[in-house]
């Protein structure tokens, strides 16, 4: 009967060395796992700041350019008009 409840004692103590290193092994994971977390999201900030200012710019790229034209547009309007005043 000792020897069985020797072993036994034994297979515990081996069980919960055992798993105390899972644990630890476990916890170094989710840690690692948040680490990646915290920076793959300030990834994505970086990437959507970048996103919102590039499209800022080509709106105003594009409001300049539709003003261009349209002053464009009305110098042209402008020359023929003199053309036909000076048809006239």
């Amino acid at each position: 009967m000792k020897r069985i409840a020797t072993v036994l004692t034994i297979a515990a103590f081996m069980g919960l060395v055992a798993c105390g290193g899972a644990e630890k092994k476990e916890s170094n994971m989710e840690g690692e796992a948040q680490e990646m977390m915290d920076e793959m999201e300030d990834d994505m900030e970086d990437m959507a700041d970048d996103t919102e200012e590039a499209m800022d710019e080509a709106a105003d790229e594009t409001e300049e350019s539709m003003e261009e034209a349209g002053d464009a547009m009305e110098n042209a309007a402008d020359s023929v008009k003199a053309e036909a005043n000076e048809m006239d």
